[in-house]
């Protein structure tokens, strides 16, 4: 197993790596619908992508296009998804991310009490943040994971119109969806912190350090909320090795459609 992992999170900080204190030989892990970024903040190279089974089609089409279109580069047998219902032959190289961590018992029971009782679940990146630590990874570096404290700045991508709606799509038809009463960045935000808050979050970070002791969990941003339960990753280097490329002017800023032909469509 590969030492170094770099996991990043949706949240704005993702925009504000730095680079000294990340190995240049960390595998990159991505999340959900980070493609919508504006500039290549980790690269083009996606070594782990985990995203949210629902809308699984329209999901697994657009990092497929992405990749094809070489906006960038999948490793295509490591596409984690949340929790799958069922086992689908049209994806065969995807994997179930939450049926892997629940592997360790207390992660299984720490998920299943929470949305049982509360109807509150871990969100994606957090299930990919687990993901790395139960890979076997031993220094395992993350940003991107702000908790969603700033209704104002919430993802790392820009909140356009086409981002907002597709978030707003897939919470609607979550099963432990509790509604959602507007596009707007409010209601989104309460729904949000409604369904996955901080404390639970922290709480998660909190049990993985204590399943896992012998990982390294460490911050790569000099500030940000989750350093304050998280150590920051000590320096590398003295100047960073990578720096935020431009992207092609016309990157993409939406799920793209599935295609007509496509036989499911027929039906």
């Amino acid at each position: 197993m590969h030492e170094n992992i770099l996991v990043c999170g949706n949240g704005p900080s993702c925009k504000e790596i730095d680079f000294t204190r990340v190995p240049q030989n960390a595998k990159v892990m991505r999340v959900t619908q980070f493609y919508f970024e504006e500039l290549y903040y980790a690269g083009k190279h996606v070594d782990y992508y985990v995203d949210y089974a629902n809308k699984i089609d329209e999901s697994y089409f657009t990092a497929r296009t992405l990749h094809s279109k070489k906006e960038y580069e999948f490793d295509l047998e490591n596409m984690w998804y949340t929790v799958l219902r069922e086992k689908n032959p049209h994806f065969p190289t995807v994997r179930c991310c939450t049926e892997f961590i629940q592997k360790s018992p207390l992660i299984a029971e720490f998920r299943c009490f929470y949305e049982y009782y509360y109807g509150k679940y871990l969100p994606t990146g957090m299930q990919a943040f687990a993901l790395a630590v139960c890979l076997g990874f031993k220094n395992v570096y993350v940003t991107g994971f702000d908790f969603f404290a700033d209704k104002d700045n919430m993802h790392a991508y820009p909140d356009g119109k086409a981002a907002v709606d597709t978030i707003v799509n897939r919470k609607r038809e979550s099963a432990y969806d509790t509604g959602i009463t507007s596009n707007t960045k409010d209601g989104i935000f309460e729904y949000i912190h409604k369904t996955h808050p901080t404390s639970m979050q922290i709480d998660f970070i909190c049990l993985l350090k204590k399943l896992y002791p012998e990982t390294k969990i460490m911050s790569v941003n000099d500030s940000g909320v989750i350093n304050e339960h998280i150590p920051l990753a000590p320096k590398l280097m003295d100047s960073p090795w990578y720096s935020p490329e431009p992207k092609p002017t016309d990157r993409v800023t939406d799920l793209f459609p599935l295609p007509d032909e496509m036989p499911a469509k027929r039906k």
